[in-house]
């Protein structure tokens, strides 16, 4: 691709010899571009600038047909008075993109070509001038954020007049300011980074709203799933069927997690109502004065959870290999569940110790069940209940 294309559109009495578009032409010479200067528009003079930027826009259309814009890197116009006007028409008519304008000296019908999607390098006025309403001129620069070298007592050429060395001074500073090939350049590289950077945008934006579709699907169809397998389990309960405990629905409890507070106290609830059921040769009052210093025990032990439809069923915790607790929901039993939330235990802790009251018949036969050996029976001095130590 080629390095750059520089297009000069000159005034109706001022050509491209003159000083502003002759220096613009030097400079980016010396820059590599290519230069195409327009010597005459091929048309009448007139007084309506509007028809004769017309005229000249659909002359040049024809005369650039065989210009390849699209070999270039850079594109550039540089344009003196109607030429400002010319040349927006002929991007807009020839659908040109990425052509970058420097505006010398530009006239009231240059405003309405002035919006935010044409990139301007920047634009040179004299406060002088009769053919631009300077104030205006100032205020449309400001809103778009366009450079304005404005020449003090300068008029339609950027010239005073009476001091030479001034005007060429003016001519330089205009120059330096908005024609340097480098800025050029620099507003390319700057709007390649805006447009990078929109663009990861946009695809981070489309990344995570496809994620989240995703999430939702996803949580929509384990919702489903779950809405599905519960109706299963229940119409297999009303028919009497057995429904056995499934490995998959047990989990690690972490106490570190988001919620796990709540948690702890569903899963204490549980334990307060079955030891207060099934162990009622205890009071009541016994299992509430412990409920804060088992919970506090479980805060630190290892628990595991079992859990069907988001509900907990049973839970077991150890500290090392002392048990601390297993419970499991009065409606779930004989599925498995304590069978194995005990062997996820079993398989952390290689070695396991329990105690059970005498009375409780059921825990009792449950840990033998599960190769528990009773190794002694002591009075709990709490409850002056028996209790028998058993380990695996």
């Amino acid at each position: 691709m080629k390095k750059g294309l520089l297009l000069l559109l000159p005034g109706i009495r001022y050509s491209v010899d003159c000083p502003l578009l002759y220096y613009t032409r030097v400079a980016f010479t010396y820059a590599g571009y290519d230069v195409l200067p327009i010597e005459s528009y091929e048309v009448k003079d007139t007084d309506d600038l509007g028809a004769y930027a017309d005229k000249a826009a659909k002359n040049l259309v024809k005369r650039l047909k065989d210009v390849h814009f699209d070999e270039y890197e850079h594109v550039v116009f540089a344009e003196k008075s109607v030429g400002t006007v010319i040349g927006m028409m002929l991007e807009d008519v020839m659908a040109l993109d990425h052509i970058t304008h420097i505006i010398y000296t530009p006239i009231d019908a240059t405003f309405s070509y002035l919006n935010p999607s044409r990139r301007i390098a920047g634009i040179a006025a004299g406060s002088d001038d009769k053919h631009i309403e300077i104030k205006a001129l100032r205020a449309a620069c400001k809103k778009l954020g366009l450079p304005l070298i404005e020449i003090k007592n300068g008029g339609h050429r950027l010239e005073g007049g009476k001091d030479v060395t001034k005007d060429i001074s003016a001519v330089a500073q205009v120059i330096a300011s908005i024609a340097d090939p480098r800025i050029i350049e620099d507003i390319a590289k700057k709007e390649a980074a805006e447009k990078a950077a929109a663009e990861k945008r946009a695809a981070e934006e489309k990344a995570l709203a496809e994620k989240k579709a995703a999430e939702e699907k996803a949580s929509a169809e384990k919702k489903a799933a779950a809405e599905k397998k519960a109706a299963e389990r229940e119409a297999a309960k009303k028919a009497g069927k057995f429904i056995p405990a499934e490995v998959s629905n047990i989990r690690k409890f972490n106490h570190y997690n988001k919620g796990s507070d709540k948690i702890l106290d569903t899963m204490m609830e549980l334990w307060l109502q079955t030891n207060v059921k099934e162990q009622s040769f205890i009071s009541k009052k016994y299992w509430s004065k412990n409920y804060k210093e088992v919970s506090r025990v479980m805060s630190l032990a290892s628990v595991y959870l079992y859990e069907e439809d988001n509900q907990i069923l049973g839970f077991a915790g150890s500290m090392e290999e002392a048990m601390v607790a297993i419970v499991v929901s009065e409606n779930e039993r004989d599925r498995g569940i304590g069978t194995l939330l005990l062997d996820k235990l079993k398989d952390e802790m290689g070695i396991l110790e329990a105690s059970v009251y005498t009375k409780n018949k059921g825990a009792l036969t449950f840990f033998q069940k599960n190769e528990f050996k009773a190794t002694d029976i002591q009075i709990e001095n709490a409850t002056g209940e028996e209790i028998i130590l058993l380990n695996w």
